[in-house]
C-alpha cells in the first residue's frame, strides 16, 4: 500500500500553504469570537479549567458581527462576497457555529477540515472561508445532517416503517432500508493507496421506487459513514460504479446532480478515485451530459474501467470482490439492526458532560491556534515549536473526544455491526465473520453472515 503524502495535505505543506492555511484559521477565528475566550495568563489550560466548574463560554448573539465585517474588508473581500456571507450567516449565532464547526470536524483534525477547503479553492482563502461557511450552514440549518441523519439512521428507520399511524413516514422509512437491504451502495476494503472502497450497483436503481427526499437521505448516510472511515493519510474515498447490467431504465439525474453537489460543495477534496466499470455504450451519452455538472476537478478523477485487469491497477486482486471478477470470497448481506444498539443515545447526561467538554478542548484549540499564528508573525521559532506541539496534543485530545461522544450522538449502522467501525475509534477494513458488537447481547432481529479474506486495522 502506498501511503505517501502529497502535497497540500497534513504531513507535506509547503511554508505557503502553511501560511494560507493560518491565514483561513485567523478568519474562522474571528467568526468563531476568539476574543470572547480570555485565557487566563495566557494560558489555554488554565482558561480552560478555570470553565470546567461553570457552563461553557456562551455568545447567542448574530455571528455577522463588526469585527468579522471588518476583517473581511481588511482580507479583500469584495462587497458582494461578504454580503453573501451575511446573508448565508442568516440567524446563525456564534454558539450555532462554534458547534456546527466542530460536528463538521467530527474525528477529523480541524487543520484537516480547513485544508479541504482550501485546496477546493486552489488556496484561495476568502473563497475557502465562503465555501467552508456555506457548507457548515448547509450541514446544520438544511440538511440537518447531525441531529436528523446521523442520529436517527438504521434502527429508527425500523421502527418508523412499522408505525401504521403514520403511513407516508413508514413508507419512507421501508424506502429507506430497502436501499440498505438490496446493497444498492456498499462499502467494503481498500483500494492500493489505502482509501476506503464504496460500491454502487446501478443496476439496483429503480427511479420510481423511492422519493429524491429519501435518495437523498441515503446518499448523505453513506458519506457521513463513510467519512468515519478516512484519517491520514487517507484522506479520500474510491468509488465504483458498476454499470453491469445498466440500462436506460436505471438512470435518474436528480441523483446524479445531487451527488455531485455533495462532493464539491459540501464535502470537498473528499474523492479519490471514481470507476465507472463496465458501462455499456447507452451510458456514453449520458456521460457527456453529467461530465458537463462537474467540475474539471472531479472530472480529473473518473476513470472507465472494463476488465477486472482494469481494477487492478487501482485495487489490489485478492481485494477485489468475485462479483467484480476478482479473487476475494465476499459477498455483501445486510446485517440488520439490533435493539438495544442505540441505548446509550438515551442517556443525554453522559452525552452533555462529553459534549462539554468537546466544546472546552474546542475552545482551547481556538486559543492554541490563535497563540500559533502570533508565534508565527513574531517568527519566533520556540514558540512556533511549541505552540505546534501544544495544538496536536488538543487536536488529539478532541479526535478521543469525539470517539467517546459517538455513542451518544450516533446511531449505528452496518459497518458497527459487523465490525468495520469498533468502539473507540478502531477501523478494521476486514474483520473476521464472527465478530459481535458491544449490542450481541441484546436482541438480534436478524444477522446477516460475513466472510473476510484479509485484516486490515487502524486505530482512528
Amino acid at each position: 500500500m502506498t501511503t505517501n503524502v502529497p502535497s497540500g495535505f497534513i504531513g507535506n505543506l509547503s511554508q505557503d500553504q502553511e501560511a494560507k492555511l493560518q491565514q483561513l484559521w485567523s478568519l474562522v477565528l474571528t467568526l468563531l469570537d476568539i476574543q470572547s475566550l480570555q485565557p487566563q495568563n495566557g494560558d489555554p489550560v488554565q482558561s480552560s479549567l478555570a470553565r470546567a466548574d461553570t457552563a461553557v463560554s456562551a455568545n447567542s448573539g448574530t455571528a455577522f458581527t463588526d469585527d468579522l465585517s471588518q476583517v473581511l474588508r481588511d482580507s479583500g473581500m469584495t462587497p458582494a462576497e461578504i454580503k453573501a456571507i451575511r446573508d448565508n450567516l442568516g440567524h446563525s449565532s456564534i454558539d450555532d457555529l462554534r458547534s456546527g464547526f466542530l460536528y463538521t470536524s467530527k474525528h477529523d483534525s480541524p487543520d484537516v477540515l480547513l485544508l479541504r477547503f482550501l485546496r477546493a479553492r486552489k488556496w484561495d482563502v476568502n473563497k475557502a472561508f465562503g465555501m467552508m461557511l456555506r457548507a457548515i450552514v448547509w450541514r446544520v440549518h438544511e440538511q440537518h445532517v447531525d441531529d436528523q441523519v446521523i442520529a436517527n439512521p438504521e434502527l429508527n428507520a425500523v421502527a418508523t416503517s412499522q408505525n401504521t399511524a403514520n403511513p407516508p413516514a413508514a413508507k419512507a422509512a421501508k424506502d429507506f432500508l430497502e436501499q440498505l437491504r438490496m446493497g444498492k451502495c456498499y462499502m467494503h476494503g481498500t483500494d492500493r493507496q489505502g482509501r476506503p472502497v464504496l460500491v454502487v450497483r446501478v443496476r439496483l436503481h429503480q427511479p420510481s421506487k423511492q422519493s429524491e427526499e429519501v435518495l437523498n437521505r441515503f446518499i448523505l448516510h453513506t458519506i457521513e459513514t463513510a467519512r468515519l472511515l478516512l484519517a491520514p493519510p487517507s484522506e479520500t474515498v474510491t468509488i465504483i460504479f458498476d454499470m453491469t447490467g445498466f440500462g436506460l431504465s436505471n438512470m435518474e439525474y436528480a441523483p446524479v446532480k445531487f451527488i455531485i453537489k455533495c462532493f464539491e460543495e459540501n464535502y470537498p477534496e473528499s474523492l479519490g478515485n471514481m470507476l465507472i466499470h463496465n458501462a455499456p455504450w447507452v451510458f456514453s451519452g449520458i456521460w457527456k451530459v453529467i461530465k458537463g455538472w462537474m467540475d474539471p476537478v472531479i472530472v480529473s478523477k473518473v476513470q472507465f474501467t472494463n476488465k477486472v485487469s482494469d481494477l487492478e491497477k487501482f485495487i489490489a486482486p485478492d481485494q477485489i470482490m468475485k462479483e467484480l471478477k476478482g479473487k476475494e470470497d465476499w459477498t455483501y448481506s445486510f446485517a440488520e439492526p439490533v435493539e438495544g444498539e442505540n441505548d446509550r443515545m438515551a442517556d443525554t447526561e453522559t452525552r452533555d458532560r462529553i459534549y462539554n467538554d468537546r466544546l472546552r478542548i474546542g475552545e482551547d484549540l481556538l486559543l492554541r491556534t490563535s497563540a500559533w499564528i502570533t508565534a508565527s508573525e513574531q517568527k519566533d521559532r520556540d514558540s512556533i515549536a511549541a505552540t505546534k506541539n501544544l495544538r496536536a496534543q488538543t487536536i488529539e485530545s478532541l479526535r478521543q473526544n469525539y470517539w467517546q461522544l459517538d455513542p451518544y450522538v450516533r446511531g449505528r449502522t452496518y459497518l458497527d455491526r459487523v465490525g468495520v467501525i469498533q468502539e473507540g475509534g478502531t477501523i478494521d477494513f476486514y474483520p473476521s465473520p464472527n465478530f459481535r458488537s458491544n449490542s450481541a447481547t441484546a436482541k438480534t432481529l436478524e444477522v446477516g453472515h460475513f466472510e473476510r479474506t484479509q485484516l486490515k486495522v487502524v486505530d482512528l
